[in-house]
C-alpha cells in the first residue's frame, strides 16, 4: 500500500460518505482528487447506450480522480459502495504545489507510479484461474520479507479486489489454512508458510 502522507501538504478536507453517496459525477468540472481512508468507492462510466460500466473499485489507501489532474471534467462518476471516509484534495492547490516544489513533484510522481504498478500487479493476479492460487499470490504480494501481513482492508474488500465472491474467498482461505500454506492468527492477519 502506498504512503500517501505527503497528501497532507495539500490541506485535505475530510469527508464522510454514506453508501450510494456521489463524490463526483461524470462530466462535472474537476475540483478535487480524493484519497480513500476507509471504505470503498466505485468509479463508474456512463456509456452513450445508457449502461453503467464499473471501471475500478477503490479501497482504503487508494487515490481516485488523479487521472483527471490535467482534465477540465471528470471522465467518470464516483459513488460510495459502502460507508466511507475520504480526504478531498483541491486539484488546483495540489497542482500549484507540485509545479512549485520539485520535491513534492517527485513524491507525487513516485506515488502515482507505484499505484500504476500495484494496479498492473493486481490485474495479473486476477487472471489466475484458481481461487486458492489467486489468494495466495495476493497475500504473497502484500506480505513482508518474513511472510507476515496485516490486511488494511476487510476480507470482503479483499474478495472484491480479487474478483471473487466473498464465499469463494472464505473457502479459499480455509483450504490454504488446512493445507498448511498459511496461518491465520487473526481474521485479517496472515503468515505465509510456503
Amino acid at each position: 500500500m502506498n504512503d500517501w502522507s505527503a497528501c497532507l501538504k495539500f490541506n485535505p478536507k475530510p469527508l464522510r460518505l454514506k453508501k450510494t453517496d456521489t463524490l463526483f459525477k461524470q462530466g462535472e468540472q474537476v475540483q478535487n482528487m480524493h484519497l480513500i481512508q476507509q471504505g470503498r468507492v466505485k468509479l463508474i462510466r456512463h456509456s452513450l447506450a445508457g449502461e453503467n460500466i464499473v471501471l475500478h473499485v477503490a479501497t482504503a489507501g487508494e487515490m481516485i480522480a488523479e487521472a483527471s489532474f490535467f482534465s477540465e471534467n471528470y471522465h467518470c462518476s464516483a459513488v460510495a459502495d459502502q460507508p466511507s471516509k475520504v480526504l478531498s484534495i483541491d486539484r488546483d492547490s495540489a497542482l500549484n504545489t507540485i509545479i512549485n516544489s520539485p520535491q513534492t513533484s517527485q513524491t507525487a510522481m513516485h506515488l502515482f507510479a507505484q499505484q500504476i504498478r500495484d494496479l498492473r500487479g493486481l490485474h495479473e493476479i486476477r487472471n489466475i484461474r484458481s481461487a486458492e492460487q489467486r489468494v495466495l499470490a495476493y497475500l504473497n504480494k502484500l506480505a513482508n520479507e518474513k511472510g507476515e501481513l496485516q490486511l488494511e482492508m476487510s476480507l470482503q474488500d479483499m474478495a472484491y479486489k480479487l474478483g471473487l465472491a466473498h464465499e469463494t474467498l472464505y473457502r479459499a482461505l480455509s483450504k490454504l489454512e488446512a493445507s498448511g500454506k498459511i496461518q491465520r492468527p487473526a481474521t485479517t492477519a496472515f503468515i505465509l508458510v510456503v
